[in-house]
């Protein structure tokens, strides 16, 4: 309490051992700075808790948020913190009122200006005394705490077990650190004895801390080296790891004994092999007979080949311990607890005597075992920690240990801090996974008892909570008393021991030794000899074995090393007692405190720390020299953020902007630190200032650091000024560079590097400020993802305005006198239309009349010829159809009304409904064409349809003249027929069963689908819908039919009825879809289901004389006017009106837009495959996404020469992406116009939103029976029977009165559309401009649908524009190298500002960009004069022979120079070829695209997609880059992107070579005489002869061989950027870079790819296979070879179906492996692969029977495979017989209410326009 109360008088710095109760004066200090939060009203303020360690941030968040009402959140750099912008951080100060974080953490957001100093109020340093040097607490308290106002600095309160430092006193420690962080030292009074101190601290479960004591241990004796190091020295002696290992081993040797060494060797090999495991895939599957040509030791087939050997030599020499650490392994049978370490349990199969090994172990180890054995008896107490110097001391001492069988009881595993990056240390913890995932479950089971041993690094020395630790031992001597008071800590439990082993000590040294009170003991000889007897009953006596004692290594402390730390913690003390008399406190409860006095450490501040960079004291007054020099440009402060660039944070700022820059796998990038040192100049005199009192000091050499960047960066080269020392001039260059890269924009006013400051713009602007910050192991939330095609919304159906009525005025309604919208007399537009059926002999003429005019050029395809029988082979081409225009009429009123009747009767007979219509709405209707054949003929138009009265006269009548003709049919719904037959023998009452079968009008089904050889059944088969015949098969009289159809009004007596012959008739055969090619097999089939359907419906043995058939009678039917061949004409009206209304819509789409396109393009851009018609906009959508792809790469280039391909791709994406795309089309409104409804007969209507469809058929507009009786008043019961029902017995078919539908059905104005589909719109309109319009054609389309600016107003405008952005780079290259020189020399004279002006002045002569600065205009013709620089690193043999290869001759070589410029290249004088790759690659894809898109015939967007995914491969680039010998001239610094090529090349040649032998002489010639490639312009030069030559450099090449040798990335790249370094260099010319693709690429296409020898991707087959099979559970699991042995072929793929493997293969990738395991499947079901271009992809159906099964006959290895696990098929049967069974349920449904409203009135008669218009008034009876 008395600290707690020091603590909030001033800074301050408890220093108290460890577990005596720091953590809680911390917490209750965090407790009472929040509750004044709480209670001010100030600026909210947080509390930040800083520790060394992730394990201490999570450990230390617990302790608070279990012990205060606080809101304590944790955080890491792994919960990638470096990603969040200001804004996440303001949400993490304002969510959380105490922040747990590493140091580096609030390092990091303090200098990106992502957090304010000022914001905090707390600052808590956990494990104070590392505040020195260049650690982040000196650099957080240095940098931001001195520099923030007094009044807003936060308070400081530090925790150290101990301040000392090795390279001062006591006292210099203490003032050192209370300078560092601006705090005064306090502690409890040391001074009083060890009783009283127990009581003082609070808290703490240590009464008088552990008992210490010294063992001794013997000198090493002089061990030979093993015999597996020798044999590993001549074997393998030039590998890395043995290299490193053969260092190694002496230290090993000596401090652990042989058999440490060969445990060593065992790790290592280990590793080794993981680490060739987890290797980039260019060594892998290495040709053995290359082996020999590898001499070099980096070579990564050498290094395989020393691997394997390796391996085997130590098999050799140590059985099977090399092999004995894997994952599973089985558990002893005699442990009792499990070692919950897999490995270490299985080492434990293999345990030793130690009897057998104590010779081979240094006299160290086996003291610590003799220590270790102690707790055999008692091994449930033993709970320790052993702490060793070196990480692989560690590991091999958990390995000795568990080897040994006396030590069974031990459960050990490590604790390993994380190794230095640069170090390229193997060592790692036994465990698998990352450091910190091993190091967290071993403190896990450390702390729950399954582990009771860990050896540990200093890395267990601090903070790390371990309350259960009972015994700690110090193998290695401590190095620092801060180390050894905190390994002391570590042991918690009451009790325990503390042990430091040291070496023997010589007996007279031990009497003078001078050993202070507070020091361990030595342990006695009586203890050692008792130790050394408990041991001899086990092993064999040390004289027996050991030779001479050799010298204690260098490496090894002493005893008196452990004295002089015991001192050193003893001035520590005697500090304390001095402070205590110069500045005693008491406190009130009597608590003895002691507070450092304040103007010591003050004054030490100001001497040590005013403006400085460093305070290691070697370099104090270097770092004064340095200040006096720089002092003006120490801290780059930016205004926006107050982020800072400082000496110490501009490294890793660098270093942050370079791991941001574009790489790939072969390639790390880091900036390159270059020194170089220069003699003193002469130093002019500086007095000396009140400040420093000191003189600059005379150097005799200072250093210059040069920084070079990668190729893709900004700055390529920055040159520091003159520093003391190295580490100060690589600072100050570093921060030079980080200046230039923030100046130039490569990095944003947060100093991170810059992504796309656009893209956070609209991320930033979208994003929710409420969400939370990326917490560890989040899940993120599940979302709408925009453009996607899971996404749908409601979207309306555009009605193409020429079918749009101008609005309505409003006139007095002449009853109510109310205003109100009505018809008024307006023009219409006639057109002619005549409409020619293939089955009738001529055409039909009728008028069609349409609001608006439409488009003069508008033709109407139908696809009517192929219903024409008499053509063979079948016409499969497209009739035009052309609506003539006539001219203008005004409709009046009453000739509206007649139209619109007549348009109402026609498409009743056509398609069996009735239409009515809005007269305020219909834009468009049907006429007559008058006998002029110039407009309208009115009188027909109302006189055609009058006579509807029924063809029964008398019953004399003689009805054989109907035969042949047409009638309307009332028992069928008004449906028109054709008279067949008179049957004179039946009557209405006749036992005629099932005499009337419900047929559909059309053969045909609606919507019949496109052949298609990859649909997913594999053909399309029509499917005549289900229908129920119980209803009819019970029906056995016309008479009792009409109850059912609720007719029997208008039948007559029984005496009249009696003895009137049926008719028989038959449909009319109408097909109303036109818009599409009907499917051969669907054609050829529907003339024979009617004849069968209706049979099958009729057949009854009844006897009767015409059992088969449709009958009516002449009681209810009448004539039909019109004949057949005009009702065939006119059916293509529905199909016109569709295909009419869906040009309009693409007419105006074109015309909205601006395309240059033709209107049919536009069409097929516009329609969806939902739509089923003849085009679909996929195939546009794949050509366009490559034109989208191709202008906006082009764009960003040239507008953006600045920015690397990083950020471009960046943009781009957010260009092409469909959120993007979804975003543009509909801010153009373009989802109305999408055609996505099918054809569907019951929605056919006239163009236009007026006309709707009735629910029924009045009475009136089928027939007028004189037979008609009216409801009486006795009639209006719920059920009605007719006697003739009643007299057969048929009660049971009385139906129930339903109250039917008035309202008519009107279709349906808006739909559901996928976002996906409205984004697609934009690139299948970018596809068809380019179609139609070429390339410039595109991006005209780009600019009218907002994919580019309105400023890229031709292709050559990016030309200019990229000349003029180079120019203005330059110019701004050249001011901003300027702008500092001249601020500075306008300052006044003196030496301090002549020093600063030579420093400036680097920043212009020392700066290399890249790029030459001078700003010349740009030679005519040439795109891209800024690369001026000397391309003398590519030879003129060479450069001719790239040109010659390419076909083209470059203006600027300097792009070809760069074009070839891998990111890792040093050369400076020019940049990488990322930014060309990234603009060749979309040239390419979009000649590729357009390639198969031309394909003839033409290829589905699925084979689109699947040849082009091969064609753009990056393994067929390689494949046509190595073949033309460019590889050879790629310029790179990188060892491995020459290995990657280098091993690309030589298993390309095995390949060959393989692909060679398996052919003969003859076959072989054959093959190149047939596909024998030549230049088509220039041939290659070689370097023997200039003489033209025609060379086949294919030969050889083996099909497909992409996918059997994979390429390094790097080489598809380079190709790419060759095309892009041609397109820039042409001023970018499309034409001139279609030439270079048509010459280098298309030549292998031709052969290779579109030759037919292109095979179905296997993976793509085997998904095929089993969905057609009827399998959708397929899926892969990918894995790595356990087989130590295996190296070229490590990864393994598996097949996996419904959990289980049905094959598996390995590879040299996963992606390999994939492909193997996928072909591997597939050879065995006997699966043929189809060529993928054009072969018949149903063909992988068809699997040939297994003739080994044992099955049923037939079943294939596929069947044998699938059917006992997969379970698809009979799911998707059970989900298609209870779809069928709701469907059946629905029809049985829509049957019995079509029977309940089948009657026909005869009710008075009324005006037809009446019946249409007042429909709400027709009675109930008046139905059909």
């Amino acid at each position: 309490l008395a600290l707690f109360h020091q603590a909030l008088r001033s800074n301050s710095i408890v220093m108290l051992e460890t577990g005596t109760g720091k953590t809680l004066v911390a917490v209750m200090l965090i407790e009472w700075f929040a509750q004044r939060a709480a209670a001010g009203s100030g600026r909210r303020k947080v509390r930040v808790f800083l520790n060394n360690t992730v394990a201490l941030v999570h450990q230390q968040a617990r302790v608070i948020g279990d012990n205060t009402a606080q809101t304590v959140h944790a955080y890491v750099g792994a919960m990638g913190l470096d990603e969040w912008d200001e804004t996440a951080w303001t949400r993490t100060w304002a969510r959380a009122d105490v922040l747990v974080m590493t140091h580096q953490v609030l390092l990091n957001a303090l200098r990106s200006g992502h957090a304010r100093i000022s914001d905090i109020d707390l600052l808590v340093f956990d494990e104070a005394h590392h505040a020195r040097g260049s650690h982040p607490y000196m650099l957080i308290m240095r940098e931001f705490y001195d520099h923030c106002a007094p009044n807003d600095r936060p308070h400081i309160f530090g925790m150290t077990a101990s301040p000392l430092n090795a390279h001062q006193s006591a006292q210099a420690s203490v003032h050192h650190l209370q300078a560092s962080l601006d705090a005064s030292m306090c502690t409890v009074d040391l001074t009083a004895d060890q009783s009283s101190r127990s009581k003082q601290i609070a808290g703490s479960d240590q009464a008088a801390g552990p008992s210490a004591v010294c063992y001794e241990y013997a000198l090493p004796p002089a061990f030979a080296p093993t015999p597996l190091t020798t044999a590993l020295e001549a074997a393998c002696g030039s590998a890395k790891v043995v290299v490193r290992g053969l260092r190694t081993a002496p230290v090993i040797l000596a401090l652990l004994g042989p058999f440490g060494v060969d445990q060593m060797w065992l790790y290592y090999l280990r590793q080794w092999h993981r680490a060739a495991a987890l290797r980039p895939a260019p060594s892998r599957n290495a040709v053995a007979s290359a082996l020999p040509d590898a001499t070099v030791a980096d070579d990564p087939l050498l290094d395989i080949a020393y691997l394997k050997s390796a391996l085997e030599l130590a098999r050799a020499h140590c059985g099977a311990l090399l092999d004995a650490v894997s994952d599973n392994e089985q558990i002893l049978a005699t442990e009792t607890v499990v070692h919950p370490v897999p490995q270490l349990r299985a080492l434990g199969l293999h345990r030793r005597p130690w009897a057998d090994v104590r010779a081979q172990l240094s006299p160290q180890v086996n003291r610590l075992l003799g220590i270790l054995l102690q707790w055999r008896d008692r091994p449930t107490e033993l709970r320790g920690i052993v702490f060793v110097g070196r990480r692989i001391t560690v590991v091999l001492l958990a390995y000795v240990v568990t080897l040994i069988a006396e030590f069974d009881f031990v459960r050990a595993d490590v604790l390993l801090g994380a190794a230095l990056k640069q170090s390229g240390s193997i060592d790692r913890p036994i465990r698998s996974g990352s450091v910190r995932t091993a190091n967290q479950l071993t403190l896990a089971d450390f702390a729950d008892g399954r582990l009771n041993l860990v050896f540990a690094t200093q890395v267990a020395e601090e903070g790390i909570d371990i309350q259960p630790c009972n015994l700690v031992i110090r193998f290695d001597m401590p190095k620092t008393a801060t180390s050894m008071i905190q390994s002391r800590g570590r042991a918690r439990m009451p009790g325990s021991q503390f042990i430091v082993m040291v070496p023997q000590v010589d007996p007279e040294l031990k009497q003078s030794l001078d050993v202070p009170a507070s020091a361990a003991p030595l342990a006695s000889e009586e203890v050692l000899s008792a130790m050394d007897a408990d041991a001899s009953e086990l092993i064999v006596p040390e004289s027996q074995v050991m030779g001479e004692s050799q010298t204690l290594p260098e490496h090894q402390g002493s005893y008196t090393d452990y004295l002089r730390l015991v001192r050193l913690e003893d001035c520590l003390r005697d500090w304390c007692r001095a402070e205590a008399l110069v500045n005693p406190t008491t406190t009130t409860d009597s608590t003895n405190i002691i507070v450092s006095s304040g103007p010591a450490h003050q004054e030490y501040g100001r001497m040590h720390y005013n403006l400085r960079i460093d305070d290691s004291p070697s370099t104090e007054l270097e770092e004064l020299w340095v200040e006096q020099g720089d002092k003006q440009g120490r801290i780059y402060t930016i205004v926006s953020t107050q982020a800072r660039i400082t000496y110490m944070s501009a490294v890793p700022t660098v270093h942050s902007y370079v791991q941001h820059l574009p790489q790939d796998q072969l390639c790390k990038l880091q900036p390159i630190f270059d020194f170089e040192q220069v003699a003193q100049p002469k130093q002019p005199a500086v007095s000396q200032t009140k400040k420093t009192k000191a003189k600059i000091p005379t150097h005799n050499a200072l250093f210059r650091c040069t920084i070079t960047l990668p190729s893709n960066a900004a700055v390529r080269r920055v040159a520091g000024p003159l520093m003391p020392n190295k580490r100060l001039a690589k600072q100050a260059a570093a921060y030079r560079a980080a200046k230039k890269l923030h100046q130039l924009g490569a990095i944003d006013d947060n100093l991170s590097p810059i992504a796309d400051p656009e893209d956070e713009a609209d991320q930033a602007a979208n994003k929710d400020t409420n969400a939370k910050p990326t917490e560890p192991n989040a899940k993120p939330a599940s979302r709408k993802v925009k453009g996607a095609r899971s996404s749908t919304d409601t979207y309306d159906i555009a009605v193409a305005p020429a079918f749009v009525q101008p609005k309505a005025l409003t006139q007095p309604d002449m009853e109510s006198g109310e205003m109100a919208a009505k018809y008024s007399p307006r023009t219409w537009h006639l057109y002619l239309l005549s409409l020619h059926h293939p089955s009738t002999d001529s055409p039909s003429q009728i008028v069609f009349a349409s609001a608006h005019r439409m488009p003069a050029d508008i033709s109407v395809p139908l696809f009517v010829n192929q219903f024409n029988a008499a053509i063979e082979p079948r016409d499969t081409s497209a009739t035009i159809f052309w609506p003539k225009y006539l001219g203008s009429q005004v409709l009046d009123q009453a000739q509206f009304d007649i139209l619109a009747q007549f348009s109402s009767k026609i498409f009743t007979r056509m398609i069996f409904m009735m239409l009515t219509w809005n007269e305020l709405e219909v834009g468009s209707l049907l006429a007559p064409l008058n006998a002029e054949g110039t407009g309208i003929d009115f009188e027909f138009a109302q006189s055609c349809f009058d006579d509807r009265s029924i063809v029964y006269q008398d019953s004399t009548t003689d009805y054989s003249s109907l035969v042949g003709t047409l009638i309307m049919d009332a028992l069928d719904h008004g449906r028109v027929k054709i008279v067949e037959q008179v049957c004179d023998t039946i009557d209405i009452y006749s036992d005629l069963r099932a005499y009337h079968s419900k047929k559909a009008s059309s053969d045909l089904p609606e919507n019949p689908q496109p052949d298609d050889m990859d649909s997913d059944d594999g053909c399309m088969v029509a499917k005549k819908k289900q229908k129920s015949t119980k209803t009819r098969l019970s029906v056995k009289t016309m008479a009792k039919w009409t109850d059912v159809k609720r007719i029997n009004r208008i039948r007559p007596a029984r005496e009249i009825a009696t003895g009137v012959p049926l008719f028989k008739v038959r449909n009319i055969s109408l097909v109303y879809n036109y818009l599409t090619i009907v499917p051969q097999s669907i054609l050829s089939s529907a003339y024979v289901e009617d004849a069968q359907e209706t049979s099958n419906a009729a057949k009854v043995a009844t006897g009767a004389a015409f059992p088969d058939g449709l009958y009516t009678s002449p009681f209810f039917c009448a004539r039909e006017p019109m004949d057949s061949a005009t009702i065939a004409n006119l059916s293509l009206l529905p199909a016109f009106f569709m295909r009419l209304n869906q040009l309009l819509l693409a007419y105006e789409v074109k015309k909205k837009l601006a395309l240059p396109v033709q209107v049919q393009t536009v069409r097929e851009a516009i329609t969806s495959s939902s739509a089923n018609t003849d085009v679909c906009y996929e195939r546009l959508e794949t050509l366009g996404d490559s034109v989208l792809k191709y202008i906006a790469s082009v764009m960003l280039f040239v507008a953006y020469p600045d920015a690397h391909e990083g950020i471009l791709t960046t943009r781009r994406g957010r260009i092409i992406c469909n959120a993007n795309l979804f975003d543009l089309s509909t801010r153009l409104k373009l989802p109305p116009y999408i055609i996505s409804q099918t054809f569907v007969k019951r929605d056919v209507r006239l163009p236009g939103r007026g006309w709707h469809r009735m629910p029924f058929i009045p009475a009136k507009w089928i027939c007028m029976s004189p037979f008609f009786k009216a409801l009486s008043s006795t009639e209006s019961s719920n059920t009605e029977t007719s006697e003739d029902a009643k007299s057969l017995g048929d009660a049971d078919l009385a139906v129930p009165k339903k109250q039917l539908p008035t309202e008519p059905i009107v279709v349906g104005t808006t739909r559901m559309l996928s976002e996906k589909t409205v984004a697609d719109i934009i690139e299948s309109l970018l596809g068809a401009s380019v179609c139609d319009g070429g390339i410039n054609g595109a991006l005209a389309a780009a600019r009218a649908l907002g994919v580019v600016d309105n400023g890229w107003t031709c292709w050559s405008s990016f030309a200019s524009v990229w000349r003029s952005n180079m120019a203005a780079r330059k110019r701004k290259m050249a001011q901003l190298s300027n702008m500092r020189t001249e601020t500075i020399a306008a300052t006044t004279e003196s030496q301090e500002a002549n020093d600063l002006l030579q420093e400036m002045k680097l920043d212009q002569s020392d700066v290399l960009f890249g790029l030459d600065l001078s700003v010349s205009n740009p030679q005519p013709g040439s795109a891209t004069q800024q690369y001026k620089s000397d391309s003398a690193g590519l030879s003129d043999m060479a450069t001719a022979q790239i040109e010659d290869t390419l076909g083209y001759t470059f203006n600027d070589r300097a792009l070809l120079v760069e074009a070839l410029t891998h990111c890792s290249s040093l050369d400076v004088t020019s940049s990488s070829y990322q930014r060309l790759e990234f603009l060749g690659d979309a040239v390419l894809d979009f000649f590729l695209t357009k390639r198969y898109y031309d394909h003839q015939p033409p290829l589905n967007p699925h084979r689109m997609t699947l040849v082009k995914h091969v064609a753009a491969s990056n393994d067929l680039f390689a494949i046509v880059l190595v073949c033309n010998g460019l590889q050879k001239h790629v310029c790179h610094g990188s060892v491995t992107v020459r290995d990657a090529i280098h091993d690309y090349e030589l298993r390309l040649k095995h390949a060959r070579k393989v692909w060679s032998q398996r052919h003969s002489n003859e076959e072989k010639d054959h093959r190149e005489d047939s596909a024998t490639m030549e230049r088509p312009a220039k041939s290659r030069r070689t370097s023997s002869s200039s003489e033209k030559s025609s060379i086949d450099i294919y030969s050889d090449l083996p099909p497909e061989v992409w996918d059997a040798v994979r390429a390094p990335k790097v080489l598809g790249d380079i190709l790419e950027s060759l095309v892009g370094a041609v397109f820039v260099d042409s001023g970018m010319s499309h034409e001139t870079v279609k030439s270079v693709y048509e010459r280098v690429l298309s030549p292998f296409l031709d052969r290779f790819v579109d030759s037919g020898k292109l095979s179905l991707h296997p993976v793509i087959q085997t998904l095929l296979v089993c969905q057609g099979w009827g399998c959708d559970a397929v899926s892969w699991e990918n894995g790595t070879d356990s087989n130590p042995l295996e190296y070229t072929n490590r990864y393994v793929c598996h097949v996996i179906a419904h959990g289980q493997r049905i094959s598996t293969s390995t590879g040299d990738s996963p992606r390999h492996a994939k492909y193997n395991a996928a072909n591997a499947l597939l050879t065995a079901i006997g699966a043929s692969a189809p060529n993928a271009l054009d072969g018949d992809l149903n063909a992988v159906h068809y699997l040939s029977a297994d003739k080994a099964t044992s099955g049923k006959p037939g079943e294939t290895a596929l069947d044998k495979l699938l059917k006992p696990i997969c379970t698809c098929a009979e799911r998707r049967l059970a989900e298609a017989e209870q779809r069928a069974a709701a469907e059946e349920k629905k029809k049985r449904m829509e049957i019995e209410q079509n029977n309940t409203s089948g009657g026909i009135a005869d009710a008075e008669d009324t005006t037809l326009a009446t019946d249409v218009k007042m429909s709400d008034n027709i009675e109930e009876g008046e139905l059909v």
